[in-house]
């Protein structure tokens, strides 16, 4: 049993809420600032062709233009819009020019105008004239592997600049294949999900005496600082970065969207420039989910259920940039290690170009389309053996110790039996599980875990700073840099902090957001927040803490180990009268009128080395109507390891919201793309369906809470942990009632409804 603490656990108010709740709160689309311009972006109309020529004289002379710009007035920088490159000592792959003299999709940058209104910015567009040298495209894996393909970069002319790169292989799986019992496999296709974000992508852009100033929805804004410093051939130092709140986030931040463009803009034009897509661009241009297309994976099982061997190769469709597809698979085959005890693996990814939009980040980062695939084949495989997949899911689960996701590192926390107990409780799987069904809608219940990270490391660079500043009242200002996309992560830093400091929650004052005034920070990715950068604080916090002893035992004349800090008061352990507040010591050493002016100001940097995964199991209770294909989902029910929440509200509502992502990727969510043109024909919110609250069947997050002994108070992660077991689970309560397996996402009535006439048929 965790202790009782004061702040850390209580259900706060979340610092943005009162801006967010009045309408006071800005974002890159709601800003105004004066002599503001209006950015767009001229597409190509053709998925493939050279850029022979852009003439923009005509644009550049309507009244009411202030800069017009294409490759003519840019350096040639090869860059990539995945500013988390710069985590990995080599990088990862940069393939794009700003406005290049050859386009890869439909969509794809040639040019940009800066006007004073929308009407004059279109106007301006239509009058650029471009010549196209129109090329061959491709739009699927299997198109652009073909021996006759078109070459889309070409330092990769078979298109597959990664191809079967072996990844987390470990021991002999040719032979615990050999000895395995019973062997469960097959080929998967997964969706390219869209963020689908409120707010569409925008960004604002000002360059003044020599500074550019960016306004931007990154969630790493001081990385996007770098990247945007290299393709504009600025100094780091000449770059600022601002991100506001943000109205879109699940991972679409990771990733540069117009912020060269608006930055090129406002730099020829002398004024701020604002970019903002329409939704339509935000859908088609901002790079979606990372798309892991073609999974093929089996698994093999030994007589008494021991897992044997894990065989998988992922193969992403990069779409017309590399971007984050081979790191996406990547994360996708790291995912398959932790959460069972296998004797052998061999794994290893391939990515290939097609001329559509590329594929960048969002939230569950690979996790989805891997927990999908293996926890669909690990159940088909423990029904082979007629064995319970709650039971079998006990026994083989690793523990402390164990494998983490890289070869470093080691599980230093699980409560997964506890997640499995209390859902196989609340769902009533004893009652309801493997039960003959008849009449034409049948029910079936169904499960999934997963352990995830809290972090990226020891794989990815995690570096967080955080710095503590006090003010003559005992208040502090606290400076960290996380992504600010309304993941209530500044609170539950600011209530590490008042927990350390014993001071109230309302009294730690939260900065974030501003790589000049910030210190570095990774931003927020792979659910780092509140563990690596919650690590920061408490450090920075513990720091200050030792600042305020240290003074108070000068003052009154005591050693700092008979000093006890309660309640923002430091008092003797002897006796209790003799005593200082923080804001006495506050106030004295702002305000030193013996000549010993200070203020107190602690910081720290961290860099976490542990491997600390929440795990979680999922549940579902599912109606299928045999006549349709329709699935309702009767009943979800999440159990999320989460160490310690810091603030069990915002841990709750993270799990909730994606239990709507997860039941879209699942069901319904499906981006279709042209296979003549490449281009999304779910351009909108009328054509691609996400989850709404009506949709939503009962549903329940519960959170188990045992601590982790390298966490915050025992705190791991949750941002993308709750979306990655619907589909499977989901599928696995599909099996139980009607005895189809399926394989392909979204699992839509016509695919269910096709699987159930094929076994009727015997096919």
């Amino acid at each position: 049993m965790l202790e009782t603490l004061n702040v850390v656990g209580a259900r706060m108010p979340l610092p943005e809420a009162y801006e967010k709740a009045t309408g006071r709160a800005t974002y890159c689309s709601t800003m105004r600032l004066p002599g503001m311009l209006v950015g767009k972006v001229l597409r190509s109309p053709h998925p493939h062709a050279r850029v022979a020529k852009v003439d923009y004289s005509k644009a550049e002379s309507l009244p009411g233009v202030a800069a017009v710009v294409s490759g003519q007035d840019v350096k040639s920088k090869v860059y990539t819009k995945n500013v988390m490159t710069y985590q990995l000592p080599g990088g990862e792959i940069q393939d794009m020019t700003l406005f290049g003299d050859r386009v890869r999709y439909k969509g794809d940058e040639v040019a940009a105008v800066a006007a004073v209104d929308e009407p004059t910015a279109r106007r301006a567009l239509s009058l650029i004239e471009v010549e196209y040298e129109v090329l061959p495209a491709v739009f699927t894996v299997d198109d652009a592997i073909a021996e006759d393909a078109p070459v889309i970069h070409d330092f990769a002319p078979d298109n597959t600049p990664v191809s079967a790169v072996p990844t987390f292989c470990y021991g002999d799986a040719a032979k615990a294949f050999e000895e395995s019992a019973v062997v469960a496999g097959g080929w998967y296709t997964t969706s390219k999900q869209i963020q689908a974000g409120m707010e569409s992508a925008a960004c604002v852009a000002d360059y003044q005496h020599g500074k550019l100033t960016v306004w931007s929805q990154s969630q790493l804004p001081h990385m996007a600082k770098r990247m945007l410093a290299h393709v504009l051939d600025l100094p780091e130092a000449d770059v600022r970065v601002i991100q506001p709140y943000a109205g879109a986030g699940f991972g679409a931040g990771c990733d540069l969207n117009a912020e060269p463009i608006a930055a090129v803009l406002a730099m020829k034009a002398g004024a701020p420039v604002q970019v903002w897509y329409s939704r339509d661009e935000d859908f088609n241009n901002r790079l979606t989910r990372e798309h892991v297309a073609k999974v093929h994976m089996r698994v093999g099982l030994a007589a008494d259920g021991t897992p044997k061997a894990l065989e998988a190769h992922y193969w992403g469709d990069a779409g017309s940039y590399m971007c984050k597809t081979a790191s996406g698979c990547g994360v996708a085959l790291a995912s398959n290690i932790t959460p069972y005890e296998w004797e052998a693996m061999d794994q290893k990814l391939s990515a290939t170009y097609t001329n559509h939009v590329g594929g960048g980040a969002m939230r569950g980062f690979g996790g989805m389309q891997s927990s999908f695939v293996r926890e669909t084949i690990v159940d088909e495989a423990i029904a082979q053996l007629g064995m319970d997949p709650i039971e079998w899911r006990m026994k083989h689960h690793r523990n402390v110790g164990g494998l983490g996701w890289f070869p470093s590192a080691r599980i230093t926390s699980c409560a997964l039996e506890e997640c499995l107990t209390i859902g196989a409780e609340r769902i009533g799987w004893k009652e309801k599980w493997n039960k003959p069904q008849s009449g034409t809608k049948r029910r079936g219940v169904g499960v999934a875990c997963m352990a995830w990270l809290s972090g990226a490391q020891p794989m990815l660079l995690e570096h967080s700073n955080a710095t503590l500043k006090f003010n003559a009242d005992g208040s502090a200002t606290l400076l960290v840099s996380p992504g600010r996309v309304g993941q209530g992560v500044e609170g539950a830093l600011a209530q590490i902090a008042a927990e350390v400091l014993t001071i109230p929650y309302e009294r730690i004052n939260v900065i974030a957001g501003d790589t000049d005034i910030t210190g570095f920070d990774i931003g927020t990715h792979a659910s780092r927040g509140v563990y690596c950068i919650g690590k920061a604080v408490l450090a920075a916090a513990t720091e200050a803490k030792e600042q305020f002893l240290q003074r108070a035992a000068e003052k009154l004349g005591l050693s700092n180990d008979t000093l006890v800090l309660e309640d923002g008061v430091i008092s003797s352990t002897a006796d209790q009268n003799c005593f200082v507040t923080l804001e006495e010591i506050a106030l004295g050493l702002i305000y030193g009128f013996e000549h010993d002016c200070n203020q107190i100001v602690a910081h720290a940097t961290v860099e976490p080395e542990d491997f600390a995964p929440p795990w979680q199991a999922g549940f579902a209770e599912v109606e299928v109507d045999i006549e349709t294909g329709v699935v309702e989902v009767v009943k979800w029910i999440t159990v999320h390891d989460i160490g310690r929440a810091i603030n069990p509200s915002t841990v709750e509502g993270q799990l909730e919201g994606a239990t709507c992502q997860g039941m879209g990727f699942a069901l319904f969510e499906d981006p279709v793309i042209s296979l003549s043109d490449g281009y999304m024909l779910t351009d909108g919110f009328d054509k691609y369906k996400i989850m709404s609250s009506v949709d939503l069947p009962d549903h329940e997050a519960i959170l188990v809470e045992m601590g982790d002994p390298s966490g915050p108070f025992g705190a791991k992660s949750v941002g993308e942990a709750g979306l990655f077991l619907q589909a499977p689970a989901i599928a696995n309560a599909i099996y139980d009632a009607v005895g189809i397996r399926l394989r392909d996402l979204p699992m839509t009535p016509e695919r269910v409804l096709a699987a159930i006439q094929a076994k009727e048929a015997g096919v």
